[in-house]
Formats: C-alpha cells, sequence, structure tokens
C-alpha cells in the first residue's frame, strides 16, 4: 500500500507523544513493506527531504505568522492572528496538494494539524485521496488543543472556541475514517457532530518498550515519586507538589522530567527551593528516567486524549496513580496503579501515604502493570490503522 501520513513534526529527535507515536507508525508500515511517504513542518535551515529508517520525509516551510512549537512566547495579538490564519490556511493546502501530486498516494493519514491547518483535508480531497484522520488531541475543537481554561475542563466549546473552529468542523466532512487514539476523545468529538458520516474506530497508541534494568534498592530509602511530561498548568504538576509537600519529610523524593512553559517552571521552583529532595531533571530518556522510580504520578487536570506516559511507565514495571481524566481512565486499572479525581486536593496525598507506609504492596502490581502494557502493543497498532486504511479504500 502507498500511504502518506501528515504531522507537524516528525524527527529523530521528537519527543511529543504523539509525534513519536506517528514515526512508530509510519516506520511500523514501512518495515512491513509498505511505501511511507510522511509530510511534516520545517523551518528554513531544515532539509526539504530525507529518508529515515525506510520512511521518506518531506518538510514544508510553516506559512504562518512564527514557529510555534514547544511553546510560543508571542503577544496575544499575534497568538489570535496565528490561529485566526490556521483555522484554513490555504497556502499549507497549496504546498502539501503539489506533495500530494508527486508522491500520488493510494490513502492519506493525517494526525498533529496544527500549522498545516484542516485545509490539508480539502487538498487530499480535490485528488480523490481516502483520507483518514487520528484524533489525538481537542485541536478540531479548541484553537489550544486542550479545551482546557481558567483551571477547569470546558463541559462544551466555548462561543470563541466554536467560532474559530467553524472552518475545521465543515472541512470534517472530507475524512472517509476517523481514528481515536482513546473511547474518550473519539466520543467527544461525535458528541459534537464531527465525523458523523466517518467510518469510527478506537486504536491505542501502540507502545515498544525498551528494557532498562531498574536501579538497585537498598532497604528503607524513601519512596521514589516520578513525574514525567510537558510543564504546563494543564499537566497538574503543581497539584503534585502540593501533595508532595503534605508528606512526612524524608518519607519519599519527587524526580521531575521534561519542559515545557517556563514561567510556570520558575514559580514551581520557587515555591520548592527550600526541599533538596525535589528534583528538576529537564529533558530525560523516558526509559532511563522511569527505571529510576517506583511509582509515576500523571495528575493531568485536562481530559488527556490517551497518556502515553502511563504505558510507558507500566512497560517499565512501574505502578501508575493517575486523574481519572479523559482517555487515562482507560488505561490505568486497580490492579496495576490508582485513579483520582484530581479536584479532591486531599485524594492525591493520601494515595501517596498509602503507598508509603505499604511499599510491599506495590510488588503484585508491577507484573501486573507489564501485562497491561503488552496490550498496547505496535503490531496491535499497525493492525488497527491497516484496517481502517482498507475500510477507506473500498
Amino acid at each position: 500500500m502507498k500511504l502518506v501520513l501528515i504531522s507537524s513534526l516528525y524527527s529523530p529527535h521528537t519527543h511529543g507523544g504523539a509525534e513519536r507515536v506517528a514515526q512508530g507508525l509510519a516506520e511500523g508500515l514501512a518495515a512491513q513493506g509498505h511505501s511511507v511517504d510522511v509530510i511534516t513542518l520545517g523551518k528554513p535551515e531544515d532539509p526539504a527531504e530525507g529518508e529515515l529508517n525506510g520512511v521518506r520525509f518531506h518538510r514544508v516551510p510553516l506559512r504562518n505568522l512564527y514557529w510555534p512549537f514547544p511553546v510560543a512566547r508571542a503577544s496575544f495579538p499575534a497568538k489570535v492572528a496565528w490561529h485566526a490564519r490556521d483555522a484554513n490556511n490555504a497556502a499549507m493546502a497549496h504546498s502539501v496538494g503539489a506533495l500530494l501530486d508527486r508522491i500520488r498516494p493510494q490513502v492519506v493519514n493525517t494526525h498533529n494539524l496544527a500549522g498545516f491547518s484542516a485545509a490539508v483535508w480539502k487538498a487530499a480531497a480535490d485528488r480523490s485521496r481516502p483520507l483518514v484522520h487520528t484524533l489525538h488531541d481537542h485541536y478540531l475543537l479548541c484553537p489550544y488543543s486542550t479545551m482546557f481554561r481558567d483551571d477547569r475542563n470546558c463541559v462544551r466549546p466555548c462561543l470563541r472556541c466554536r467560532i474559530a473552529t467553524v472552518p475545521r468542523r465543515g472541512l470534517a466532512r472530507h475524512v472517509g475514517a476517523v481514528i481515536g487514539v482513546s473511547r474518550y476523545i473519539l466520543d467527544r468529538h461525535r458528541e459534537e457532530g464531527l465525523f458523523s458520516g466517518a467510518v469510527a474506530s478506537v486504536v491505542y497508541n501502540g507502545f515498544r518498550a525498551t528494557a532498562c534494568e531498574p536501579a538497585l534498592r537498598t532497604p528503607g530509602e524513601p519512596l521514589r515519586v516520578g513525574f514525567l511530561g510537558t510543564l504546563a498548568p494543564h499537566k497538574g504538576l503543581d497539584r503534585l507538589i502540593d501533595a508532595f509537600l503534605a508528606l512526612p519529610a524524608g518519607a519519599a523524593e519527587l524526580s521531575i522530567g521534561g519542559t515545557g512553559d517556563v514561567s510556570y517552571e520558575t514559580s514551581l521552583k520557587a515555591r520548592s527551593a527550600s526541599r533538596p529532595d525535589i528534583r528538576w531533571m529537564g529533558r530525560v530518556r523516558a526509559e532511563v528516567f522511569l527505571a529510576q522510580l517506583d511509582v509515576l504520578v500523571v495528575p493531568s487536570l485536562c481530559n488527556e486524549a490517551m497518556g502515553l506516559v502511563a504505558v510507558e511507565a507500566m512497560a517499565q514495571g512501574l505502578p501508575v496513580v493517575a486523574a481519572r481524566r479523559g482517555g487515562l481512565a482507560e488505561l490505568v486499572r486497580d490492579d496495576c496503579g490508582w485513579l483520582y479525581d484530581p479536584d479532591d486536593r486531599a485524594r492525591l496525598p493520601a494515595i501517596l501515604g498509602e503507598i508509603i507506609a505499604r511499599r510491599d504492596a506495590l510488588e503484585p502490581l508491577r507484573a501486573a502493570a507489564r501485562g497491561v502494557a503488552r496490550s498496547f502493543s505496535v503490531e496491535a497498532m499497525l493492525s488497527g490503522y491497516l484496517a481502517a486504511y482498507e475500510t477507506v479504500l473500498a
């Protein structure tokens, strides 16, 4: 099969979960003998084309006001103008259309569209290319992709978001099949009337674990708690730090991996400056970081589309404490971790306190965690995508 995948970011140095999944999908399909091209965004200094692990990639210059990844430091008027253009960016559609004319794929599969805009769907439809879209976030419902504002989740898109996403909703009619990376994210979009005519399926992100020996432990050491992800308010790291500070001194250590919102990170570091048992690790290799921990906390306040970091942790045999938000509730079971309501401020410190008091209770959870992680295999993901491709071809 000849395929084109479209994703905003694609490189061997990509750290975002959705982008890593797109890369794993492309390389997995290529390894099975399919012809795979990836169209991604590129800066002027990047090579326009290349090949990586059997996948040909094509970088399209971003035709908008500024480069937005990972977090743009732009004025509010500039951000409004950027998102207004991104609602239906004809220039990006023209660039993608020219590549589709060259490649002539049998199927086009779009992933993260920020920067490309949903206008690329029309470019594919104008060329009669069957189209599959993968939902990794709330981009089609909210210009900022999170549906999270003023420290709470939006029950429905606000008037401003509805106006901003009108073009995306109209262009969605070109999509023949839609894939949700969780039941939550698929249902959320269909509740809003999107993709009513598309064939729908849930295909969880696949993950191939990299073996990494857990760090040696000395009896009586503090519980090693970790956070790994984007440092931004909607990820709830401030709630985790508050819960950690409520624990008895010396009972645990907190390691924080990731980068993101600089002002948010600075404020959290100031709040915890007097605590040497809180360590800020910056950008880390996930498998190496996770191997140092006893438990991972995913304290998201937003409704996560899936939460791949939870699967990565379980693959390392780590029990997971996760907020009952969005797709996370579909990943973490009672036999391999804990789910909690992040609006109950007392619950997270209580769970961590229970773990500290009964460290031996972690052991049976480790094997169960590895078993759960095995169900999120790359092979299962590839099978789900190929089924969707065959559907639109038929």
